[in-house]
């Protein structure tokens, strides 16, 4: 009688949570994929780009000013003010979506112009982002998106990357990883601003869906809790600066510091899921610190080469 009704009633059941672990598993990879060939388009093409950069000032037909942390902070400040302020008053301010939209487009063109031009003349560089903006103000598409962002966020790191000595560097991701996490667990601030942005149609980061058809949807679509997951920008491109600053010392430097990295992507992802599977919602957590501590432990390995 026992084992009737174990066959009856438990081994269904068993069934049907293995079944669900093995669909929850094959979602995460397919997860997990699209959000690290993104994470390696940006790094590959800030490394490349690096290069190219490089052998320019090495020649010297460009020069490339030096970044202080001191200059890097303030300017950081100076922007992370601005927003926060708007996020204060998201509900009074009737051009915040006009403004957020305006500082989206000049820092991925930026970007975008900077690395493209390595490879194309300036009339092409500029013509190729002003189309891909233009397609992005038009269709608001989540590929289209997601695009700009690689190269916004890979020029943003070839350029900036080469002006760091990789101590500096280090001395970013600590300060802030520990900013990244006062910012979502603390004070919450970073939450408040990622929801603004998110209902204005304006993501600074990467916009990763659940299922590769949801490329085509509208950013309209997008919700923190609905079929897609964001990645910000930051988490990208402060590990990407580390790996760009080792470019004068080999290729292979930055491509270590960029495996590891990815690594700390994976981690990363596996965090926020088991933390979705804890408490059955799917809470923001910060990426930084734990992607940056993958990303120093790749830079020391690089020590022995």
């Amino acid at each position: 009688m026992l084992e009737l009704f174990y066959m009856k009633y438990r081994l269904p059941k068993i069934i049907k949570q293995k079944m669900l672990k093995k669909k929850a598993d094959i979602q995460f990879w397919k997860i997990f994929f699209v959000e690290g060939v993104l994470y390696l388009a940006v790094s590959f093409l800030a490394i490349i780009s690096a290069s190219e950069l490089n052998k320019l000032t090495e020649a010297k037909k460009i020069y490339l000013p030096k970044t202080s942390l001191q200059d890097f902070f303030f300017g950081f400040l100076f922007i992370a003010f601005f927003i926060l302020v708007f996020v204060v008053y998201r509900k009074t301010n009737k051009f915040k979506k006009t403004i957020y939209r305006g500082l989206f487009i000049l820092a991925v063109f930026w970007g975008g112009v900077v690395i493209l031009n390595l490879f194309l003349p300036v009339f092409g560089s500029v013509f190729i982002m002003g189309a891909l903006i233009i397609l992005w103000l038009k269709l608001s598409t989540v590929w289209v998106h997601d695009v700009l962002i690689i190269l916004g966020l890979a020029g943003t790191a070839g350029f900036f990357g080469l002006g760091f000595t990789p101590p500096a560097v280090i001395v970013l991701l600590l300060v802030f990883s520990v900013y990244d996490f006062v910012a979502v667990y603390k004070t919450k601030h970073m939450v408040l601003m990622a929801k603004d942005m998110i209902e204005k149609g304006v993501v600074l980061g990467f916009i990763i869906p659940e299922k590769l058809t949801h490329l085509k949807d509208k950013l309209s679509r997008v919700k923190q809790q609905g079929d897609f997951m964001i990645l910000g920008g930051g988490d990208v491109v402060f590990p990407a600066l580390l790996a760009v600053s080792v470019i004068p010392s080999g290729f292979l430097k930055a491509l270590i510091i960029t495996l590891f990295t990815l690594a700390g992507v994976f981690f990363s992802k596996f965090l926020f899921l088991k933390h979705k599977e804890a408490d059955g919602r799917s809470e923001p957590i910060p990426a930084l610190p734990t992607i940056s501590l993958f990303a120093i432990v790749g830079y020391l390995v690089t020590l022995f080469f």
